[in-house]
């Protein structure tokens, strides 16, 4: 590169190389994501790299005449700066516009995947960037879209399997990195052979920390398309509510309006309003009970058991009880429930005499015709017969 290029591309390397290490910095920190300084720190990151962006359009680095051949270790790094940027984006958790936080970290990966896809980085059986860029706008605009469950899973298993494998060679070109890096200090004769190897093991690092970032970017936009759809969801109901809002006020100030007494805490019935759905639109609308004329708009009913009305909506979802133990026996005791007495207790059997040798012969020969009884007629001996088929 020319002198004229070189000041710009040496102060967006600078700014790239602090990018990186601030964005290492958060993903490995401890706060969180919606504390003040953690925001602070993603909006603060978020700021540089969209500075490293413009300089990297200022520069033109990247043009699809060209090769990751054509490139140096150092140019081919900077591919990594919309992936970055879409990263940083989602971890900002302003409600506000949401939506529009959301479509500009989308654009930044698409970018990032249409650069890679130019210079033939991107893996063909992996993922197609046109048509993910179609799907991601079809759903951004509420479009339904056909999606075979079966292949997609199949999509993210290997996806996933390849992720595996390049996180684990990345993890040992960096270590090469690290080693080569500590005995740089004491250079021997073969320093121009070992410059040469650390500089191959530079460029496969970064070969694929690009692979690797492009599986990454894929999911993230999968992820992306659902997290978008609830926000458009989320603003459209803002935008409803902020609608009958609107309409309330407009019945409380037009024609209709109501004295300004009604606003002092007092409950008033023609203050009070109701919803209806609109059946042409499908939304709710405020209404108030009594148009301009004081005639009512809905019929409603006057009640002097308001408490009792409130008493029945606000309990519990079981049966409570309505009265003690105590005033439920005396209830049924009042009512003839409980028998109480039950009657004259029989006579006790008299005690037979020991002089009376007769009463005791008696009972004697009760007692033995009662155990023949028992012998000649054992339990269940009359049943048996009944219960042969």
């Amino acid at each position: 590169m020319d002198s004229d290029t070189s000041a710009p591309e040496s102060s967006l390397r600078v700014n790239f190389a602090r990018a990186q290490r601030q964005l290492q910095a958060i993903n490995k920190s401890e706060l969180a994501s919606s504390s003040v300084e953690y925001q602070s720190q993603a909006q603060a990151l978020v700021k540089l790299l969209k500075t490293c962006a413009a300089q990297v359009d200022q520069l033109s680095l990247f043009s699809s005449n060209e090769t990751p051949d054509d490139y140096s270790t150092s140019e081919l790094r900077l591919l990594l700066v919309s992936a970055y940027l879409g990263e940083a984006l989602q971890k900002l958790s302003a409600s506000e516009n949401r939506v529009a936080i959301l479509e500009e970290a989308a654009v930044s990966y698409k970018r990032f995947l249409l650069t890679a896809q130019l210079l033939g980085i991107v893996d063909k059986h992996a993922m197609d960037v046109e048509k993910l860029s179609t799907t991601e706008s079809n759903s951004s605009s509420g479009r339904p879209t056909a999606n075979d469950p079966g292949r997609d899973r199949m999509q993210k298993i290997e996806r996933f399997k390849k992720m595996r494998a390049l996180q684990l060679s990345i993890a040992e070109l960096e270590a090469k990195l690290a080693g080569g890096d500590a005995a740089a200090g004491g250079k021997s004769n073969k320093e121009e052979e070992s410059d040469d190897d650390l500089d191959e093991v530079e460029r496969d690092h970064v070969v694929k920390l690009i692979e690797l970032k492009i599986y990454q970017v894929v999911d993230d936009l999968d992820i992306l398309k659902g997290e978008m759809k609830m926000a458009h969801q989320m603003e459209e109901m803002k935008r409803r509510s902020a609608g009958n809002g609107e309409a309330d006020n407009r019945s409380r100030s037009g024609p209709g309006a109501l004295p300004d007494e009604v606003s002092d805490g007092e409950w008033r019935l023609d203050s009070q309003t109701y919803y209806q759905i609109d059946t042409r639109t499908g939304r709710p609308s405020v209404r108030p009970v009594f148009n301009s004329k004081g005639q009512p708009t809905q019929p409603f009913v006057l009640t002097n058991n308001r408490q009792a009305i409130k008493d029945s909506v606000f309990r519990p979802g079981w049966a409570l009880p309505t009265m003690t133990i105590d005033e439920y026996l005396k209830q049924e005791e009042e009512r003839g429930g409980i028998i109480s007495g039950g009657g004259k207790e029989p006579d006790a059997k008299p005690e037979i005499d020991d002089n009376d040798h007769e009463a005791l012969d008696a009972e004697m020969m009760k007692k033995r015709e009662w155990d023949e009884f028992t012998d000649n007629n054992p339990k269940g001996a009359g049943n048996r017969g009944g219960n042969r088929g």
